[in-house]
């Protein structure tokens, strides 16, 4: 009989760790534009609820609802979690408190994106916690190799000038296949999101032991990558931190003698001497066209700039209460913004008309403690990925709509503690915050 309850209990954390995978590739492969063209409306403004939130977001918690019933009152194993996690409990209360008054004022409208987008990365967390150190590096190479393959699709997007899914804007299927307007889209669906999600990938594996010459392969098809997507951001911060990381790393090298001065010299020498190679060859492609001809204020910057606007317009009472989501488009083309084309290109902004100042304040001190969690989880590289992705996040209004790439930060940035020995836990429990010391496993 216990051989029995104990072959179920492995069968079930198996059938845990299975849905997990699963969920996660589908997130990063199966975008709005995907679904659209599989018929189902996900970003249209018609079409059954069912059909709002986003399939991976189904399979979570499904996965959430197994991974309880295996602690036995899915309920009390529920509370449990919450405990080992406070500042977990935080990031959710404060995304409920939002989610709730903004549920109160304006009904249905708008919805969807607080359970797809903000809702679902304290579900993934739930749902790691309980997962070992293997499945937690396993779930981390898994979405690795996701964009390992999502940067090829880019890069062979690039070099075709032709994306393999459209990119929808609106009603409009947008293929950006022309001159230098071109952006790859490949798997995410949106230029933006793609570079957001692979610079924190590109950053963050830099605290998983690898091979010298497969963490340069990835570093550098990722950097790539960045082109093809168009992302100047992302690309910008991701380059500058990468080489501030390298020139740290040297220098520490040469203090502690693990670096000789002829090699250090000798690879300053290569790099010298190859980089204005690369970066022509870079310019020769095209792939680069877009961010590097387009690094001043032009229009798309001047947008973000303008958005500030919208103080212009709004009284007391919408600045401290918010505004209904047609009050914000309404707004938003008195200040110039073309509707179908321009949206408030930063989600603090958006999240503070919508929710009104102190409303916003819960929100933000519950998104900061979630942030904190993964701080408190991650090497320098988690770190320096976590620092990029609230930079980057905050001249889009990717985490003020439908988007996954919040979960997928929470998923990467939680399963990188699995690659280093927990020395430090806070409060002694499972599942909370860990700081890595030093490397056990490698990839």
């Amino acid at each position: 009989m216990n051989i029995a309850l104990a072959n179920a209990g492995v069968m079930h954390r198996r059938a845990v760790y299975a849905l997990t995978l699963l969920a996660l590739a589908v997130y990063m492969t199966l975008a709005s534009p995907a679904l659209t063209a599989l018929g189902i409306p996900y970003s249209s403004s018609n079409g059954s609820i069912v059909f709002k939130l986003h399939p991976g977001t189904y399979l979570l918690w499904l996965t959430l609802a197994l991974s309880l019933f295996a602690e036995g009152n899915p309920l009390t194993a529920l509370v449990r979690r919450l405990r080992e996690m406070p500042l977990l409990v935080a990031y959710a209360s404060g995304i409920a408190v939002a989610c709730l008054y903004s549920l109160s004022r304006y009904g249905m409208s708008g919805m969807a994106f607080y359970v797809d987008t903000l809702t679902m990365p304290a579900v993934i967390v739930l749902i790691l916690c309980r997962f070992d150190q293997a499945q937690l590096r396993g779930v981390f190479r898994l979405m690795l190799s996701l964009l390992v393959i999502n940067a090829v699709i880019a890069l062979g997007e690039a070099a075709v000038r032709r994306t393999l899914i459209p990119f929808s804007i609106g009603d409009a299927v947008v293929t950006f296949n022309s001159g230098s307007d071109f952006r790859a889209t490949a798997l995410l669906g949106h230029p933006l999101e793609n570079a957001l999600v692979t610079s924190v990938m590109l950053l963050a594996a830099l605290d998983v032991p690898m091979l010298a010459m497969r963490r340069l392969g990835i570093s550098i098809l990722f950097v790539l990558s960045l082109l093809a997507f168009g992302g100047r951001t992302s690309f910008l911060l991701s380059t500058i931190v990468l080489l501030a990381y390298a020139t740290v790393r040297c220098l520490w090298g040469l203090r502690t003698g693990k670096y000789s001065y002829f090699r250090t010299v000798g690879v300053l020498t290569v790099v010298v001497l190859a980089s204005p190679v690369a970066t022509a060859l870079v310019w020769a492609s095209g792939l680069g066209e877009r961010v590097l001809s387009k690094l001043y204020l032009d229009d798309s910057a001047e947008v973000r700039l303008r958005i500030y606007d919208v103080f212009d317009y709004i009284d007391a009472s919408g600045l401290f209460f918010g505004l209904s989501p047609e009050r914000i488009q309404l707004v938003s083309a008195w200040i110039g913004l073309d509707p179908t084309f321009e949206t408030i290109e930063n989600f603090w902004l958006l999240m503070l008309l919508q929710l009104g100042v102190f409303v916003f304040i819960v929100f933000c001190a519950g998104l900061l403690s979630g942030m904190l969690l993964l701080w408190r989880r991650s090497g320098l590289g988690g770190r320096l990925a976590l620092f990029v992705f609230l930079l980057t996040a905050s001249t889009t209004n990717s985490l003020a709509s439908k988007s996954s790439s919040l979960t997928e930060l929470f998923a990467i940035l939680y399963c990188l503690a699995a690659f280093a020995v927990p020395t430090v836990m806070s409060g002694g429990t499972r599942g909370t915050g860990i700081r890595p010391s030093f490397r056990t496993a490698t990839i």
